[in-house]
């Protein structure tokens, strides 16, 4: 495997210390990225195009698209979402929207997640599948576990920089990801996991609970390791609100909102999961790899 480290999208940008979406910020970057792309597409084809490639894999990246389409190999898009739609409820120029779907229906392909996003204006043949992450390692996970004891692991992703919340009434291990501050009262231990750390779904695995924003990995994970999840509401922001509102339908899931934050209740959680998450409701989840393999192998 070779890689490239490159910038092939720019997401959300939130505003700073929130979880609120920075509307014109995102915006000037998406400007400013888009006119960017002809190089970064250029750069990829002269390193591609002597190599024997047989398709491009792209996480609905409008880069890996395009690069794509100049090479001539079969094109394949992987999502839960297309930022069309995610831009579109935010109500970014047309302009931008019109130039994403103009380059996902260069698309041979679309492999669709397990909550994916209606997108009716996409016209490009599509398979559905379930949820897909990475293996859990079982003796990692025993092994926090005797370590720690009861856990419950927070994080918001990288996009985020809160501040000030505080954990009552839990007297386990708090894991928690970068860019959040926790402080708890009573015997809880909190540990701050650092950013190198490339095992963090064997954490989540290791915890009773997770409490997370709504993106489509975290949630991934929860639901194939069976965990009880706790999201958290993001007004503004169609993809969690979507997965909450589907996920809570399903009896997966439970939620909170941001202002819930300051002040988190673990027994007013753990008195919500009893009363909603039906256990029975995941054991259907299974890691769906092998079902994209053999699409692409089709």
């Amino acid at each position: 495997m070779t890689y490239r480290d490159i910038r092939t999208e720019v997401g959300l940008v939130n505003k700073d210390n929130s979880l609120k979406v920075d509307i014109p910020r995102l915006e000037h970057e998406l400007t400013d990225f888009m006119v960017s792309w002809d190089t970064a597409v250029a750069a990829e084809v002269a390193i591609l195009r002597d190599l024997p490639v047989a398709c491009v894999i792209s996480d609905i990246s409008a880069i890996g698209i395009q690069v794509g389409e100049q090479l001539g190999v079969r094109n394949i898009g992987i999502a839960n979402f297309t930022w069309c739609e995610q831009y579109e409820f935010l109500g970014l120029s047309d302009t931008i929207i019109d130039r994403f779907r103009e380059v996902y229906a260069k698309l041979d392909m679309l492999i669709e997640y397990d909550l994916m996003l209606p997108a009716p204006k996409m016209p490009v043949p599509r398979k559905q599948i379930g949820f897909i992450c990475r293996r859990f390692d079982n003796d990692r996970i025993a092994a926090i576990r005797a370590q720690y004891g009861p856990s419950v692991f927070i994080t918001c992703g990288k996009s985020a920089d809160l501040k000030n919340i505080k954990i009552d009434n839990y007297d386990g291990t708090i894991f928690t990801t970068s860019g959040i501050n926790i402080t708890a009262t009573g015997n809880a231990k909190i540990i701050q996991l650092p950013i190198e750390t490339f095992d963090t779904h064997n954490y989540l695995a290791a915890s009773d609970i997770v409490i997370a924003k709504a993106g489509w990995g975290t949630i991934s994970e929860a639901l194939l390791s069976k965990r009880n999840l706790v999201l958290i509401e993001m007004e503004g922001v169609l993809e969690d609100t979507e997965n909450i509102e589907e996920l809570k339908r399903r009896g997966v899931a439970v939620s909170i909102k941001k202002s819930d934050l300051k002040r988190i209740d673990m027994q007013v959680i753990t008195d919500l999961i009893a009363e909603n998450i039906v256990r029975e409701n995941l054991d259907k989840y299974e890691n769906a790899t092998g079902d994209i393999i053999r699409t692409l192998n089709v």
